[in-house]
């Protein structure tokens, strides 16, 4: 009785011991590399933590491996476990480097361009990809960089889809699809603060904003050069694009306002003060009063109450003028 009784505490010591030797599975795991390996999946995995069970999924993404065969390559190799926690599957994600969403678009942006030439020239592409971002990634340590192997573009709505190799150069690499819409954009000035006429937009006042090709009209300012320097006619709000018959150059000379008239023929200057008669901006001809002798002359706006007259009226003028300062 007593040999009995001792034989059945020698077999449940033996297999407490083999429970607690046991290998547990996980219900989750991350790998870094190109295989899922029992290792990866188990605790105490042993001997056997170096024996391939599946391929990981792509870098960044995230798989399934059933426990059916985990439990095949575990008995294969050895490795005693058991499943008190009911698992069917196993999630298996993988690390990765994120290859730049603007890198990614670059190179889409590229492949489209040249399929596609009845592109606006004047525009660049803007590419939105379906869920907000590619999503691309590649194995820890590799170059970030993607290559386009198939690609269809509608043109009309803009919808493409891509088939992408990353990293570009690795021919092993597994190709990802990514979806998403594509279509000409230009970059236009914006001021980026209220303004009111008379006051002439400088540089700092300035900033851009992309907006579909298909919104910029030809009467919408996209350069510089119709934008800085000048004055608004009407109040003009920030961010909003400007037309370019909103903008003007700035008012230089005020109604009524005394200016200093340059009267010019050859080598002969003459000075006079004037009234100015209307409003002008740089450029405008405007007429002026003589203060002295009460005739009326036009000239040209050149700066703030500064006006010009050339030949070939200007010796008249200048005549009328110099009479006009001797009286």
């Amino acid at each position: 009785m007593f040999k009995r009784i001792a034989s059945l505490a020698l077999l449940f010591a033996a297999s407490a011991i083999t429970v607690a030797g046991a290998a547990e599975l996980r219900p989750a795991v991350t790998v870094t590399g190109d295989t899922v390996t029992l290792g990866d999946l188990f605790d105490n995995a042993g001997a056997a933590a170096d024996v391939t069970v599946a391929n990981a999924p792509a870098p960044g993404a995230r798989g399934e491996i059933s426990v059916s065969r985990i439990s095949l390559a575990a008995r294969r190799n050895g490795v005693e476990w058991r499943n008190d926690a009911g698992l069917t599957h196993v999630v298996v994600a993988r690390n990765g480097t994120q290859v730049p969403d603007m890198d990614v678009a670059a190179v889409i942006a590229s492949a489209i361009e040249a399929q596609s030439s009845a592109l606006p020239s004047s525009s660049q592409l803007q590419v939105d990809f379906e869920n907000g971002m590619a999503g691309i990634q590649v194995a820890d340590g590799a170059e970030p960089s993607v290559k386009v192997e198939q690609l269809a573009f509608n043109q009309r709505s803009g919808a493409f889809t891509a088939i992408l190799r990353a990293p570009a150069n690795d021919m092993l690499s597994q190709l990802r699809r990514v979806t998403g819409r594509a279509y000409p954009v230009t970059d236009v000035p914006v001021l980026v603060r209220d303004m009111q006429p008379g006051e002439i937009v400088r540089q700092q006042d300035i900033d851009w904003v992309r907006l579909p090709a298909n919104r910029v009209s030809q009467n919408i300012v996209t350069a510089l050069e119709h934008l800085v320097g000048m004055s608004p006619r009407r109040p003009a709000r920030a961010g909003e694009p400007m037309r370019i018959a909103d903008m003007q150059p700035p008012i230089l000379i005020e109604k009524g306002a005394q200016v200093d008239v340059t009267l010019i023929s050859g080598s002969l200057t003459l000075t006079a003060r004037g009234r100015a008669l209307e409003s002008g901006a740089i450029g405008d001809v405007v007429s002026v009063v003589n203060t002295r002798s009460n005739r009326t002359i036009q000239g040209v706006v050149e700066g703030p109450n500064m006006v010009r007259i050339d030949a070939p009226g200007a010796a008249r003028a200048a005549s009328l003028a110099a009479q006009a300062s001797n009286s």
